[in-house]
């Protein structure tokens, strides 16, 4: 499987950590997905690549789908891709032992 794998971080991380975050969003110059719960649940993009990317295109007038021009930034998954990825995710959840971290 040849996927890019997007930027991730967690929404706890990105409140404890929030300039770690702002900063490699900006040395990446690509959107980090925000996880909650391991779902994700936003995206935190830096102005510097937003003005570059999303909103120098709507200046143009491009008035295309916005999770169009959000693909510019990660690799493409199928649906079939996705469905491994997640699987793979649960099945390591299911291995973590929780009252080890309590």
């Amino acid at each position: 499987m040849n996927i890019l794998m997007p930027h991730t971080t967690t929404a706890t991380e990105l409140q404890r950590s929030y300039k770690k975050v702002a900063k490699r969003a900006k040395r990446l110059s690509v959107p980090i997905v925000v996880l909650s719960n391991n779902k994700p649940e936003g995206i935190y993009i830096d102005y510097e690549t937003f003005q570059k990317g999303l909103f120098k295109k709507l200046r143009k007038g491009e008035k295309k789908d916005m999770e169009k021009d959000l693909s510019e930034f990660s690799g493409l998954w199928t649906e079939k891709e996705a469905s491994e990825f997640n699987k793979v995710i649960d099945e390591m959840f299911e291995k973590i032992d929780y009252d080890m971290w309590k």
